[in-house]
């Protein structure tokens, strides 16, 4: 019965949940769009690269239509089990720690709020018009530092930085182009000032002994989330 179903060909499309990076490294001058040639540096990044392409294949073979939306790091609300920058500098926040920073904190990268990612993949779910992988992000990159800087206004918290050596295989740079997706009538609402905002307001004050370091180490803080 399950093959019955899968060679069934919809009419409504079928998202998943990619990245930008499938991509790897791009040229400085170069962003990256739906075009770059994908050359995942790290595992994550090839696993996501290889959904792709099953998703490629489901298309071509069984008439789903899938929409890879290559989202760059998510962030908002309901993010206390995640290991990302955000997540790890709330933590830091609540507990008055501080953050180890790979390198000199350069590395940039780019923010969306999950309300509207949430959107994204509603409206990858109601076009029936969208052909292959999207980009979904805010268009706007970060370094490190400042998202550190921009997260102490937000916490008023101190938020100290440690810095030690770059970790290997780190994209330098994530700079996204969201024209496409744009054209089709997505557009970010939340910038990633108001969007700390938020995540710091509602982030549950009796987690953060619960959510620290267990080693009592400052929280780790790559440029990827």
């Amino acid at each position: 019965m399950t093959a019955d179903v899968l060679v069934l060909p919809v009419t409504c499309s079928t998202p998943s949940a990619s990245t930008n990076a499938v991509a790897g490294p791009v040229p400085p001058d170069r962003r990256i769009d739906e075009q770059v040639v994908l050359r995942p540096l790290t595992p994550y990044g090839a696993s996501k690269a290889a959904a792709e392409m099953l998703m490629s294949a489901y298309t071509a073979v069984y008439g789903v239509r899938c929409v890879p939306l290559r989202f760059t790091n998510v962030y908002g609300p309901g993010m206390t089990g995640k290991d990302s920058i955000v997540a790890r500098i709330m933590r830091a926040a609540l507990s008055d720690g501080g953050m180890t920073v790979y390198g000199a904190g350069k590395q940039v990268r780019d923010y969306v709020y999950v309300e509207d990612v949430a959107e994204a993949v509603s409206l990858a779910v109601r076009r029936s018009d969208i052909d292959g992988p999207v980009v979904i992000g805010a268009g706007e990159s970060y370094s490190v530092l400042d998202i550190l800087a921009l997260a102490r206004g937000a916490t008023g918290a101190a938020l100290p930085a440690e810095h030690v050596p770059a970790k290997a295989g780190e994209m330098p740079r994530v700079i996204v182009d969201p024209s496409y997706a744009r054209s089709l009538g997505w557009q970010p609402a939340v910038d990633l000032t108001e969007g700390l905002r938020r995540v710091w307001e509602w982030w549950p004050r009796d987690h953060a002994a619960a959510q620290s370091d267990q080693s009592g180490q400052p929280a780790q803080l790559a440029g990827q989330a």
